[in-house]
């Protein structure tokens, strides 16, 4: 025995073998009961870092239970390459942001690859691929068909400096600043699009088969919001 551990050598030789086996490749087997398995995808706009596997490694653990207790298991991998986060940074740096993220996923890819997490990476969905995104505008599409998208002029909240409305979640602090360039943020009249989850309110605030937390499930429920009468 060695009496030292080469992090290198051992880790690599091992990656080495998941790869040439297939170890999670995830093969349909219909003798075999079904879990899906997704952890959230990270945005590829700088560098991996503990706070991601932090929030991967929960998800992880479970799917590789579930595959222990028999059943057939898919967890993919990808990234949320779309959105402000990939902008600004292409920004920062000077660089297109079509270079900037394609060049982090190929970063990102090798860096989840070495924590020996069981994702398939066969089924690798990358959001700013035209193979991803032409089913996400189908599906969109069908959505304003059945009338369950529309547009209407609403006050939203706005940076001035990203130039574009941002979601409550990204207004920060008392003094309303935007959470990624600090700006004070302010009420702007736009049209936008909007859900009407209110035809599934029923049963997107039915909890009695679903495990949540309480404050899960209280989130959701502000979220749908619901009212008798309006």
């Amino acid at each position: 025995m060695t009496e030292s551990y080469n992090p290198q050598e051992i880790e690599s030789k091992w990656q080495l073998k998941w790869e040439e086996t297939n170890l999670y490749r995830q093969v349909i087997d219909k003798s075999k009961p079904k879990h899906y398995a997704m952890t959230m995808l990270p945005y590829p706009s700088g560098d991996l870092h503990i706070g991601h596997w932090y929030a991967m490694s929960p998800s992880d653990a479970r799917a590789r239970f579930m595959r222990m207790k028999g059943y057939n298991v898919l967890f993919p991998m990808g990234f949320d390459a779309f959105g402000l986060p990939a902008e600004n940074a292409a920004i920062k740096n000077n660089i297109h942001p079509q270079k900037w993220t394609y060049a982090n996923i190929e970063k990102m890819r090798g860096q989840l690859k070495s924590m020996g997490a069981m994702f398939d990476w066969e089924r690798e969905a990358i959001s700013s691929d035209p193979s991803y995104y032409k089913w996400t505008q189908w599906f969109f599409k069908k959505l304003i068909e059945l009338g369950l998208a529309y547009r209407k002029m609403s006050a939203v909240d706005f940076c001035p400096n990203c130039n574009t409305t941002l979601a409550r979640e990204q207004v920060w602090g008392e003094d309303r600043h935007c959470e990624r360039c600090g700006t004070p943020v302010i009420k702007k009249d736009l049209e936008q699009w909007f859900f009407k989850t209110t035809d599934y309110a029923e049963e997107l605030l039915d909890f009695s088969q679903i495990d949540w937390p309480e404050r899960v499930k209280v989130m959701q429920t502000n979220w749908i919001g619901r009212s008798t009468g309006a």
